[in-house]
């Protein structure tokens, strides 16, 4: 006789985590991303560059420490929804870098939606590798190292170059401050000299009046 077939199949272990409602999700580190500017696959392990929420040409109209105001001059790409207001369009600035912009300039703005603000954020400033980046022995040894990619979130010339952000430029913009930085070490310098010389005075005078007595 040929013995009875078993119908029952066992479940194959499973590869995913139950979560607290008895579901199952699946962790796995290992998958690439997708960089939503270009479409182009990441090597897993690399972050999706930040995408401009509106790229604007903007005539810069008035700032303080933290919001430069624009006029919009022409819409570059994206859109800018609800924070456009009669053609002005604010954005945000951290590290007070509206020192570096002039008033009636204009600029391509490249900015996106604050997570913090209910602002558009843009930045002056962009990160730059230090003594050589991934290309220091032990900093990166991945076989596929991340691609860099252009920041689409920063303020630039019209022409799309940096605007100048280091501190001789902040004295070129403001000569007074050039010239405090220049002449106040040595005001004080010159203060403390003549107090020296008013003191050796003084104990001199003191000394000769206690001999008198």
């Amino acid at each position: 006789m040929t013995p009875p077939v078993d119908d029952t199949v066992s479940d194959p272990v499973s590869d995913t985590v139950p979560d607290e409602q008895g579901g199952g999700v699946v962790v796995d580190d290992s998958l690439p991303v997708i960089d939503p500017a270009t479409q182009t696959t990441l090597p897993a392990g690399c972050t999706a560059p930040r995408t401009a929420t509106a790229t604007f040409l903007g005539e810069l109209v008035s700032t303080d420490d933290l919001i430069a105001t624009y006029r919009v001059v022409q819409l570059r790409g994206g859109s800018f929804g609800a924070y456009v207001n009669a053609g002005l369009i604010a954005v945000r600035y951290a590290d007070r870098e509206t020192r570096f912009l002039e008033t009636g300039q204009i600029y391509l703005v490249g900015a996106a939606a604050s997570e913090l603000f209910t602002t558009l954020e843009s930045k002056v400033r962009t990160k730059k590798d230090l003594f050589g980046g991934d290309a220091v022995v032990g900093i990166d040894e991945s076989d596929t190292p991340c691609p860099k990619t252009e920041d689409a979130v920063v303020t630039l010339k019209p022409n799309g170059e940096f605007i100048e952000s280091g501190v001789l430029t902040l004295l070129r913009k403001q000569p007074s401050s050039l010239l405090q930085v220049a002449v106040l070490p040595w005001v004080f310098v010159l203060i403390f000299l003549i107090g020296l010389v008013i003191t050796k005075r003084l104990i001199d005078g003191a000394r000769r009046s206690s001999r008198r007595n």
